[in-house]
């Protein structure tokens, strides 16, 4: 009799360990939803996973939803991040053009985001955007002047004077001022840091895959705003 006692007293307490560790792992999921922001409906919440930008600029209806991403070859991060966009980018939609705008935290970074900026003005970074990330990350190769710079990227897509020539242009320096003046605008501090139609500001806190699809979001939101009204069905006169 006392073996059956024992037996049921058994069975009862393995049943409230497993209702309990069920309610645990109910409680940490339902923790993990909640603090991501993620909703039932799968929509992302502003405050959270992204900030609307004040008085962000007019566009007009036919012009393209510019995505953009400031980075440096500087960052690990950035670097770790490259793969991620560039399996996204195929999926993008017509109506949406991505950029990449580098930012200048310090003159070191300044230096290498002119360099793509150069690069990018003479259509010579698929040849140099992922040896010059590697160099730097991978081999821990140090750039200290824009002549080594130079050297690195000569015979790949474009000669060493080529590429001074366009560093030390106007159009790469006011381009460089103007991703500047941008970065200044979007109060970026950290990169990547990912911008939607000049009025997202994604934060990358929920995680680098997650922040992709903010994006999506943000540019399907994009997308609707711009569609025309509907007509009101009123038939007019002849």
């Amino acid at each position: 009799m006392a073996k059956h006692k024992e037996k049921d007293v058994a069975l009862l307490r393995n049943g409230i360990l497993a209702a309990v560790g069920i309610i645990v792992v109910g409680v940490i999921i339902y923790g993990t939803l909640y603090s991501t922001g993620a909703t039932q409906s799968g929509a992302f919440v502003e405050g959270t996973h992204y900030v609307e930008v004040e008085n962000p600029p007019r566009r007009r209806p036919t012009d393209p939803i510019v995505v953009t991403e400031f980075f440096s070859y500087g960052c690990i991060h950035c670097k770790n991040f490259d793969p991620l966009l560039d399996d996204w980018l195929p999926t993008l939609p017509e109506d949406v053009v991505f950029k990449r705008s580098p930012v200048a935290f310090s003159p070191a970074w300044a230096m290498l985001g002119q360099s793509y900026l150069a690069l990018e003005s003479v259509d010579a970074l698929d040849a140099n955007h992922r040896r010059i990330f590697r160099a730097i990350h991978d081999q821990g190769r140090q750039f200290a002047s824009v002549d080594m710079i130079a050297d690195f990227v000569d015979g790949r897509g474009v000669t060493k004077d080529e590429f001074m020539e366009a560093y030390n242009s106007t159009r790469v320096r006011r381009a460089l001022a103007t991703g500047d003046a941008h970065q200044r605008t979007f109060a970026i501090a950290s990169v990547p840091t990912l911008v939607v139609a000049d009025k997202y500001v994604i934060s990358m806190d929920v995680g680098r895959r997650q922040a992709l699809e903010v994006v999506d979001y943000l540019i399907a939101l994009e997308q609707d705003e711009r569609q025309p009204e509907a007509s009101d069905g009123r038939e007019t006169s002849p």
